[in-house]
């Protein structure tokens, strides 16, 4: 195993892992049943299939069109083209993208319900300074968060659970097959979320899942190398060992030693 991960291992056994997270969750609601099993090929197991901002897969062309202009503009703001404070004129957004004013109207609400832009008293809608660490800060708080997941899908997950994720697992080989990247993204995808699902608590799975949305907007904006997918690859193979051996706390260090080495590995500064 990773000698990096050993370390977190250790120190979460010694119970010496920060007590954050479980300050969080203890204000959140109390444990409820796993949502009920989607089946194989939903959601969760397909990159992008959920739109950023905590859509749903559109049900419309219309719906569709103001989740393509909310991606733009977000993925103008985290490659830093789009500036805080920056004026976002609804008719010129229109005209660059060749639509009519309603669908880009309704992104740039969205945008501000998620804090991304801010909407002045005249309704001009501007950039929120800061808006460019949006991922990186959602990053952030994943590392709060998904350990914590974590421990609780361990003891939670089924054995079902895990046949499809040992499926996905193996699809996404590094180098066994043509198409292993996109494979390693689904399996990506679909770990993360059956944790999300598994831990226990409607409320923290809903948080994550909306975080989780955004990470379609990471890989538009800088696709990760293949030597990054294969390490990644490889951190998720010990995380999902660890939840075939139910055990929490190695669930717990392998999650957060995984995210903070997306972190370090990230291919531009603002996008992770």
């Amino acid at each position: 195993m990773h000698s990096g991960l050993d370390f977190w291992i250790t120190a979460a056994k010694m119970g010496s892992m920060s007590n954050q997270v479980n300050s969080l969750l203890a204000g959140l609601p109390s444990a409820v049943k796993p949502p009920p099993d989607e089946p194989q090929g939903a959601r969760d197991s397909v990159p992008g299939c959920v739109a950023a901002g905590g859509q749903d897969p559109p049900a419309s062309a219309e719906s569709s069109r103001v989740d393509a202009v909310y991606e733009q503009i977000l993925l103008r703001i985290v490659r830093g083209e789009l500036a805080g404070g920056s004026e976002l004129k609804s008719t010129r957004i229109a005209r660059e993208l060749g639509l009519s004013r309603t669908p880009v109207v309704q992104a740039l609400q969205r945008l501000a319900a998620d804090g991304i832009v801010a909407l002045a008293p005249n309704k001009r809608a501007v950039v929120r300074p800061g808006a460019e660490n949006w991922l990186v800060e959602l990053h952030e708080l994943r590392e709060l968060l998904e350990p914590a997941a974590a421990a609780r899908a361990a003891e939670r997950v089924t054995e079902a659970d895990l046949a499809e994720l040992d499926r996905l697992a193996a699809e996404a080989q590094p180098h066994a097959q043509p198409d292993w990247m996109a494979a390693a993204q689904r399996f990506d995808f679909a770990l993360h979320l059956r944790i999300a699902d598994r831990a226990g608590n409607f409320a923290l799975a809903q948080t994550l899942r909306k975080i989780w949305t955004y990470k379609r907007i990471s890989y538009l904006a800088a696709p990760e190398p293949a030597e990054t997918l294969a390490k990644g690859y490889q951190e998720h193979l010990a995380l999902l060992a660890a939840l075939h051996a139910r055990d929490a706390e190695t669930a717990r260090a392998a999650m957060l030693f995984h995210l903070r080495s997306a972190a370090t590995l990230r291919a531009a500064r603002n996008i992770v």
